[in-house]
């Protein structure tokens, strides 16, 4: 590892950049059905950023598992994989926590992307849809609700696993990581394909929207669910806030302004992605009439699935923002302060919360 630093002249600050970014963009995507894109285009750009060149890394390679069984197995001796492990190295060592983790889920992405390439060559998106539905309750991808949450989860327990491995550059340890990471995806994505050519081979996929009767309603709806991609992207990607979304949300619930803002910007952090596409689809789902989005009925709509007492739902909108609000609460460092705060109080925040998000939704439409 220090042998292939040494030959590299890393713009640390241009590396993390990159890295959140791709990873975010990627991320995001993979909540389309069928998405699984070939990577190696970052590949070149992440060599640049590091001032290396393709065969500085396979040198690294033979150099690093030289006298291991690792040496002879075709797994362990590409050079991407080893590239990333090795960017992985260099953020740890200098304490870049988060962009390790970002760098740890695109490792974990393109081997995703590689083994759903090799699973489902062509793919119909409404079967893809259809097989995402039906899979049993225990599956990776129904357990954590979506690809890329899957993706993140099994990231963190590779960290768990193996984490002590990749900071320190243990050849026998990263070895096992690359073996287990790889079978462990292999595992989750050859059930999914047996469903999923089950499920083509009888002639189910999910029924098309522009067919029902009500087809503006349902036409809507799928509009606001491409737009979700692109808010995600524009909070956690490009780290934008939407100022008209903060300031009536502020408007509706009275929170001070510098909390507001606090809260905003944790919103744009990328470990959030998942829960707020989870926020936004949810309430999206919950949308019976086109006017609840765009039209006056949308604030007070709001508010009832914020005032809900009972539902016999396991995941539904507002408990879905409670948690997400008691991560960005954790990560502004409010949450002590949070804790001892009337009810009434609290609940104006994770109002808060959810107002800011699905006007960030309705301003992206209407």
């Amino acid at each position: 590892m220090e042998i292939l630093l040494d030959k590299s002249d890393i713009n640390l600050e241009k590396l993390k950049r990159i890295i959140h970014k791709i990873t975010a963009l990627e991320l995001s995507n993979l909540s389309e059905p069928c998405y699984y894109p070939s990577l190696k285009k970052y590949y070149y750009e992440l060599l640049s950023i590091c001032k290396l060149k393709e065969k500085d890394i396979s040198e690294f390679v033979k150099r690093f598992y030289k006298g291991t069984a690792a040496s002879q197995w075709k797994l362990h001796k590409d050079p991407l994989s080893n590239f990333y492990i090795f960017l992985m190295y260099i953020l740890n060592k200098s304490r870049q926590v988060t962009a390790y983790k970002s760098m740890l889920i695109f490792y974990i992405i393109r081997n995703y992307t590689n083994l759903m390439h090799k699973q489902m060559q062509f793919c119909n998106p409404d079967v893809f849809k259809y097989s995402l539905e039906n899979l049993t309750k225990t599956h990776l991808f129904s357990r954590e609700k979506t690809i890329p949450g899957s993706l993140y989860f099994m990231s963190i327990e590779m960290d768990n696993r193996f984490g002590k491995f990749i900071k320190s550059g243990d050849v026998e340890g990263i070895a096992r990581f690359i073996t287990e990471c790889r079978t462990r995806i292999s595992q989750s994505i050859k059930s999914f394909a047996e469903i999923y050519y089950k499920a083509g081979k009888d002639g189910f996929a999910m029924r098309n929207p522009n067919e029902d009767d009500e087809s503006t309603q349902y036409q809507q709806i799928e509009k606001s669910s491409r737009v979700i991609n692109d808010v995600i992207k524009n909070l956690t990607v490009y780290k934008v806030i939407d100022n008209k979304a903060m300031n009536d949300a502020r408007t509706l619930t009275k929170v001070r302004a510098s909390l507001a803002t606090s809260l905003s910007q944790s919103l744009t952090n990328i470990n959030n992605v998942d829960n707020i596409r989870l926020v936004l689809e949810l309430f999206v789902k919950e949308l019976s009439q086109v006017g609840h989005l765009c039209g006056n009925e949308f604030f007070n709509n709001v508010r009832s699935l914020m005032a809900i007492k009972k539902t016999k739902s396991l995941v539904y909108f507002k408990q879905q923002v409670n948690i997400l609000t008691k991560i960005i609460v954790k990560d502004i460092k409010f949450d002590k302060e949070f804790d001892k705060l009337t009810n009434q109080t609290k609940s104006l925040i994770n109002l808060y919360v959810a107002y800011y998000l699905t006007l960030t939704l309705r301003n992206s439409i209407c």
